[in-house]
Parts: C-alpha cells; sequence; structure tokens
C-alpha cells in the first residue's frame, strides 16, 4: 500500500521480530532471550514506523469519506472537507453532527486499534460539540467514551480557543516567569549578568506563544515589569528608581540602548511570518483563510468583522 520494496519490509520485520537483548539487575546481566515483537527503546527507527502506522488512520477516514460513510466539515472552505489532523500522536478528528456517521467513526477507530495493534487512550481524549450537536454532547461522549472538553484546551503546547485568549489564558507564561525568578539570586549578580538572563531566559519564556498569538497589552505591561523589577531591583522588594525609561533600554546598544529584546516588535515579527506564509506557500490552512476571507480581494483590502476568528 505504501510501496515499499520487498527487501526494505525483510528488513523493518528483522528488526521488529529478531535480536537478542538481556536486563541488568543490580549489575548482574541475565541469561539473553529473543525478542519476537517491537523494538527498544530509543530505536531510531521507531518515529518512522509510528508515522508509517499512524498515517493508515488518515487513510481509512479518507476511504470512508470516498464512500459517503463519514463526512467532514467546512466542505465549502476545504476540498472534501476537513477530516482528520495529525502530529505525532496528537490526533484531532472533525465531523458533521449526524448520529449514524458518528457510529461509523467508531467503527473506523476500532478498526485502526484491531489492524495496527495500537490503542487509542479514549480516556485521555476529550470531545467538543457545537451547534446543534451540543443538544447530544452526552450521546456523543458515551459513544467515543471520552470527556466533554472545555475551553482553552491545550494543543501541542498551545491553549485553544473560539475567542481571543484573555489575559487569564497567559497566567501560565506569567507563573513561570515568577518561579524562574524567586529562583535567581540577582543581589549576587552584576548588571551585566542580570542582562544576560534576561535576554536569554525571561524573553525567551513567551516566545512560543508569541509566534502564534498577538500578546495582549496587559501581558505585555506585566512581562517588561518582571524583567524591569529584576534589572534594577534583582531580588530585592524594596523600590528603586529606574534610571532609564524601559522604551530606552530596549533599544539596540548602537542606538544607546542595551540590546534588551522588545517583545512587542517581536511578537509583530513572528505573526508576520504567517502573512508570508499565507501569500508563498500552498497548504491546507492557507487554502482555509484564502476561501473564507481572502477570496478575489488582495491582503491589503481585507476587513476584520466582529464574527471572524481571532487568528
Amino acid at each position: 500500500m505504501k510501496g515499499f520494496s520487498q527487501k526494505w519490509c525483510s528488513w523493518v520485520q528483522q528488526f521488529t521480530r529478531g535480536g537478542n537483548v538481556n536486563i541488568k539487575v543490580n549489575d548482574q546481566l541475565g541469561s539473553y532471550f529473543q525478542t519476537k515483537k517491537g523494538l527498544r527503546q530509543g530505536d531510531p527507527m521507531s518515529p518512522i514506523l509510528f508515522n508509517i502506522v499512524a498515517d493508515m488512520l488518515a487513510i481509512l477516514i479518507a476511504r470512508a469519506k470516498e464512500a459517503g460513510q463519514i463526512e467532514g466539515v467546512i466542505p465549502h472552505l476545504v476540498q472534501d472537507g476537513l477530516s482528520i489532523l495529525q502530529y505525532a500522536d496528537d490526533t484531532v478528528i472533525f465531523m458533521s453532527h449526524d448520529v449514524e456517521k458518528a457510529v461509523n467513526m467508531k467503527l473506523i477507530l476500532s478498526t485502526f486499534e484491531q489492524l495496527s495493534g495500537l490503542k487509542i487512550n479514549f480516556h485521555k481524549s476529550e470531545i467538543f460539540c457545537f451547534g446543534k450537536a451540543k443538544e447530544h454532547e452526552v450521546f456523543y461522549s458515551q459513544l467515543f467514551g471520552c470527556g466533554v472538553g472545555k475551553f482553552p484546551f491545550r494543543y501541542l503546547g498551545l491553549p485553544m480557543h473560539t475567542r481571543k485568549l484573555s489575559n487569564k489564558d497567559w497566567q501560565s507564561i506569567e507563573n513561570r516567569i515568577e518561579n524562574k525568578l524567586s529562583g535567581w539570586k540577582g543581589k549576587m549578580l552584576s548588571l551585566g549578568g542580570r542582562l544576560v538572563l534576561i535576554n536569554s531566559v525571561l524573553s525567551s519564556l513567551p516566545m512560543f506563544m508569541m509566534s502564534f498569538f498577538e500578546l495582549p497589552k496587559g501581558v505585555l505591561e506585566k512581562i517588561d515589569c518582571f524583567r524591569s523589577r529584576f534589572y534594577w531591583q534583582s531580588d530585592h522588594h524594596k523600590r528603586k528608581y529606574r534610571l532609564a525609561k524601559w522604551e530606552i533600554m530596549c533599544q539596540p546598544k548602537i542606538q544607546g540602548g542595551l540590546g534588551i529584546h522588545n517583545l512587542d516588535l517581536q511578537n509583530k515579527c513572528l505573526m508576520s511570518k504567517w502573512l508570508f506564509k499565507l501569500l508563498n506557500e500552498d497548504g491546507m490552512w492557507q487554502e482555509l483563510l484564502r476561501n473564507k476571507y481572502i477570496k478575489d480581494k488582495t491582503i491589503g483590502s481585507c476587513t476584520k468583522r466582529p464574527t471572524n476568528s481571532h487568528f
């Protein structure tokens, strides 16, 4: 099905069904025994084999969609509708509100378990219903054996919500910065040492979320307050005078500043990369945004509406 040669398949079978191992207990090596299934921990073949097997779930869903057994969402924006998104072992499945087709999806997942030998952990999975499907939320939860999720939920380390993230949703970043500062002894560091920690650690903590979401003004002010306080006051609670404005300190050294990272400017630069990818690359999310917001217009002529996605 994947087009691998018989020779390559025989190599993989030797990896997974052959080999001898022993167990070391209290510095004593036990007798060797033969492995009949699986790979050793840390084997470089493990990720590629998992991806090959996990890709079969997308193939099964695509075939069921062609046969009309299931139906994806937003078919008017994405060709054939959106049914599944996969990243390594993280999977998001999309379905239209149809009880019969939901049962078919459950059968597909059970079939995938039987074919691949992998076990889907439904207890750690969550289900989200929208619109009329909200009335059948309990049925869908019992059908798939999943709990009903609440927003925001985390996917690939990012908080996901149907609305724009509030300051409260950024609380985890603020807590991480405070935890870092609580363990540092700023009074033992020179101003140069504090400057290095600010740029290499404190400024890097929110970088991942900043590359996807617009940084709220309140959160930006709070993070700048943490950085400024650490630089001028070290770890003392006694308030000290700031000898220079924060905007001046964030300027490059060649312009008289200290070269502290300007998070607001970095946030805009990180967000602009998505605009570049939207204009120059092709993919599912580019197709969705072009069909929904751009259509025959140019980027400059697009206007934001209250009902539009915060992305």
